[in-house]
């Protein structure tokens, strides 16, 4: 039996009613306005071999060209985004797992799963693929952003840091962000503060910083909201994944409401900004049909999420609408999710493994060090190559 392939990565022009949404080795585009289609699938053969072709999609500020990189190659593709040609092609040094257009739109900055950040040229008419350094970790980078001013690279990794560093001399440190306690999964700039930096990992906390200084300025443990909606199998699962992971989080500077969703779990955290106080907010839990793959606000405020579906006649798109600071879910027949789900979205014999994302935990106990420990009150662990 053939199943459909979900939408693993969606993301919004930051000028554009418009979503791409990651599915296999295609990727699609609707008109978050209407709902109608911009770019359908291909029109190949639906059957695919699977592979995360779209992992990572980020757009240009003027909307303009949209970067996408696979989970498996190497190569940044620019695409122009005015008829979804592929305008140019760069190598990365090794695979990339974050990425940001500079704000004029001449360098990509990547990060890559070797602990390097890198800069490539994308001039028009540059035909020149040589990637410029900028700094380095000792471990893998799990994210990466440009502050809006560009004058700093914030970075995450696997070991549990946050590091500030001057753009583009990436040698000049300007601070350390320490706290978590497990890989750092995201790093996030408050569109409405552009002071304060976010942060979520594996330890379930939500954190804001005062990045210049790294300083903490909220730590919210969050696992206790998620508890009764992580399901068994998660819970049994090896020592990387039995424990609750952030995976994906949505702002709006439309409402400055925030969204937190889990690997693996078909829930969604809302939160609102506190102005006067400067603090993130719990509000309520939304439980959803199915695992949230992704997350995204459209210019209206609406929120957009991928599913993971637990069976073939349950829709991949979800679109919800602020009803008195309440997140509603607009019907399955309203035209905004209609097309997107009733499109030919590609197949695949077996669904994939669609949470990688718990392999970014670096240690793993296993059963015979976890008595040593006992004995021993040590803390030993083995590491698990990614």
């Amino acid at each position: 039996m053939a199943h459909r392939i979900p939408f693993t990565t969606i993301a919004h022009n930051p000028v554009k009613p418009e979503l791409t949404l990651g599915n296999g080795t295609e990727f699609l585009v609707v008109d978050t306005s209407t709902g109608a289609l911009v770019k359908p699938y291909s029109g190949q053969d639906r059957k695919q071999k699977y592979t995360e072709k779209f992992r990572n999609i980020a757009f240009s500020a003027d909307g303009t060209l949209m970067a996408t990189t696979s989970a498996e190659e190497k190569t940044i593709s620019v695409w122009d985004t005015s008829d979804w040609s592929l305008k140019l092609t760069r190598t990365a040094n090794k695979r990339v797992n974050a990425m940001q257009f500079d704000k004029n739109a001449t360098q990509i900055i990547v990060a890559d799963k070797h602990g390097d950040v890198t800069c490539h040229s994308i001039k028009d008419g540059s035909e020149e693929d040589k990637a410029t350094p900028i700094l380095g970790h000792v471990s893998m980078l799990t994210d990466m952003i440009l502050t809006p001013d560009e004058k700093y690279v914030i970075t995450a990794d696997r070991d549990e840091h946050i590091r500030v560093s001057r753009f583009p001399n990436g040698y000049n440190i300007e601070s350390f962000c320490l706290g978590h306690t497990d890989v750092v999964t995201l790093v996030r700039i408050l569109p409405w503060a552009s002071d304060i930096l976010v942060s979520a990992g594996g330890d379930s906390t939500l954190r804001t910083w005062d990045f210049i200084k790294g300083t903490q300025i909220q730590c919210l443990d969050i696992k206790s909201h998620i508890a009764s909606f992580t399901p068994e199998n998660l819970k049994a699962a090896d020592e990387n994944s039995k424990d609750p992971m952030i995976s994906a989080i949505g702002f709006s500077p439309k409402t400055h409401q925030i969204v937190v969703c889990f690997a693996k779990t078909a829930a969604i955290l809302v939160f609102n900004w506190n102005e006067p106080e400067k603090s993130i907010e719990y509000q309520y839990t939304l439980e959803t049909s199915g695992p949230v793959l992704d997350l995204v606000y459209d210019l209206e405020g609406r929120l957009w999420v991928s599913l993971a579906p637990v069976n073939e006649s349950e829709d991949l798109i979800a679109v919800y609408t602020n009803a008195d600071n309440k997140l509603e879910r607009v019907e399955s027949t309203n035209p905004l999710v209609a097309q997107i789900n009733g499109c030919e979205a590609g197949l695949v014999d077996e669904i994939p493994n669609l949470y990688s994302i718990f392999g970014l935990r670096k240690f793993l106990d296993v059963p015979e060090q976890q008595e040593v420990e006992k004995s021993t009150g040590g803390n030993k662990k083995r590491k698990v190559e990614n």
